[in-house]
């Protein structure tokens, strides 16, 4: 009996001690490591060009996440160095440098919120280590703040960066952006920046978002902006910047079957006009749907009358816009399936808009015998008409009452495609209108418009283009809103060439001007909403 008893007391010791953590009850800790030193000592001079690591010391087990997107290093070396732990936790962190650093700079490293401790996660946020391979410490700074030129938030940890001018064989001033810049820094959430231990000189200030996180701007798929000028960091003023899509040179990308007679080119740069020309001799006759300024251009044609061409295989195109001409293959399918559908675009109507119908294929004709439409039992006149902006759309245009009951029917061979094909279904829409009190007014009257023509733009909050108005009017007024909360944008037409201009960082041209409202426009049921908008 006591050898059962001593064993019992043995595991339970061993239990207890086994229990390794933060006892049960108490406060929760919510306090962030504290930094108690570091190897070499923050804001070390005459530091070894040569130094292999360097090593941070805290008061608890600590870990470095999304070093890509939080840790920066000013100047950055060309070989990124390591920076541990960013998995096992440890009460050190360990910066590996793999090249000499240069001779007299100044170094910041900037961890922005990425220590953390490993029980509970809390932040150690803005933390830095500067040290210096020359005599002293640099000390000049440079801020200021970001916005965005398309969005009403600020944006979100955004690269603010500092290049080096130099002149290049023709005497200009000049910077590299294939290089990494000299100094770096990133915005907070307000999208406040700042750059510190700044040695003096003329530098290039430029912001962009850096979505692949190697410190480079890629202009084909990144968002950036600038100050026009050169920046002395010793004059001690503020920048603030505007982060906006960047300007595409024209590049012919490719071309894709999309549908049976149906094919797509895509391009880059914003055309606007493209001429295409097919290379197959005895090639059908084209038609060709392009919006200036698009990036996609569609063709169509019978493919019943494409010859020499009874399996898949390549078709070659020429693309012609302005002097440049590029050939382009495209893979084609001769037997894809391509049966003609139609769908309803939207199924809520208001007095304020049009029943649309959708087709996967070019509409050619539609035959207006074929349709019927009822306000309650008794038939309604109407017009069906192509829609002149996309030929894959029907618009069935008449009165619309709020409360009324709509009866619209689309019979089987009412609409034909470019191809002779026919809608095989007859499709049957129910639609009741709501009360005029389920909706809500707009107007908005602007005082100090743009001299030049813009796009007033009608949004939802993520952006989503709901109407776009182009021109010099100071009064818009939109009826029948769904209740909720709307966002207005300007774009300014500074040009006036009929499409809003991206940045141009080639010759550092700023885009052009944007307007967006202070705060959503909430739009309630019932309500009419009249504001005034002073630029």
């Amino acid at each position: 009996m006591q050898k059962a008893l001593n064993l019992f007391i043995l595991s339970c010791l061993v239990i207890s001690c086994a229990r390794v953590g933060t006892p049960s009850g108490g406060p929760k800790d919510i306090t962030p490591p504290k930094f108690l030193g570091s190897k070499p000592d923050t804001l070390a001079v005459k530091v070894d060009t040569k130094i292999k690591e360097i090593t941070l010391n805290f008061d608890e087990y600590v870990i470095v996440k999304d070093i890509s997107k939080q840790v920066v290093i000013s100047p950055p070396p060309k070989i990124t160095p390591s920076i541990e732990p960013s998995s096992t936790a440890r009460k050190y962190i360990s910066i590996k440098f793999f090249e000499p650093l240069e001779n007299n700079t100044t170094y910041t490293i900037n961890f922005g919120s990425a220590i953390q401790d490993n029980n509970e996660g809390n932040k150690l946020t803005n933390f830095s280590y500067t040290f210096s391979t020359g005599n002293r410490i640099d000390s000049l700074s440079l801020s200021g703040r970001v916005r965005q030129s398309l969005e009403k938030d600020p944006p979100k940890s955004v690269l603010v960066s500092l290049y080096k001018i130099y002149q290049d064989s023709l005497g200009k001033d000049s910077i590299n952006l294939k290089n990494k810049p000299y100094y770096i820094s990133r915005t907070d959430s307000t999208g406040a920046y700042k750059l510190t231990h700044l040695h003096q000189g003329n530098y290039k200030l430029i912001v962009f978002n850096d979505l692949n996180s190697n410190l480079l701007l890629d202009p084909a798929k990144e968002n950036a902006g600038f100050y026009t000028q050169s920046v002395d960091p010793q004059k001690g003023e503020t920048y603030d910047l505007i982060l906006s899509p960047l300007k595409q040179a024209y590049k012919a990308v490719g071309a894709e079957q999309e549908s049976l007679g149906v094919i797509k080119f895509k391009f880059k740069g914003n055309p606007e006009n493209i001429k295409i020309k097919p290379l197959e001799k005895d090639f059908p006759e084209i038609k060709q749907n392009h919006k200036p300024f698009a990036d996609s251009l569609y063709i169509y044609f019978n493919s019943k009358e494409l010859k020499g061409l009874d399996k898949k295989g390549r078709i070659k195109f020429l693309t012609q816009y302005k002097e440049k001409k590029d050939t382009l293959n495209v893979l084609y399918d001769p037997k894809s399936e391509s049966e003609l559908t139609l769908s309803a675009e939207e199924k809520e109507i208001t007095p304020s808009t049009i029943f649309t119908l959708k087709s996967n294929n070019y509409i050619d004709q539609v035959n207006k015998e074929k349709i019927e439409l009822l306000k309650g039992k008794e038939p309604m006149d109407f017009d069906a008409e192509i829609d002149e902006g996309d030929a894959r759309k029907l618009n069935i245009k008449f009165p619309i009452t709020f409360d009324t009951m709509y009866e619209i029917k689309i019979n089987s061979e009412a609409v034909q495609d470019f191809l002779g094909q026919k809608n095989k279904d007859t499709l049957s829409y129910s639609i009741q209108t709501k009360k005029q009190s389920d909706y809500g007014n707009l107007s908005l009257r602007i005082q100090n418009k743009p001299d030049s023509k813009f796009f007033f733009q009608l949004l939802t909050e993520k952006y989503e283009t709901i109407q776009e108005i182009y021109g010099e009017k100071d009064f818009f007024e939109f009826k029948n809103l769904k209740p909720g909360k709307y966002i207005i944008r300007i774009l300014v037409d500074e040009n006036n060439n009929g499409i809003w201009d991206a940045a141009d960082i080639e010759h550092f041209i700023p885009a052009e001007k944007t307007y967006i409202y202070p705060v959503p426009i909430d739009v309630r049921a019932f309500w009419n909403l009249n504001e005034v908008w002073v630029l």
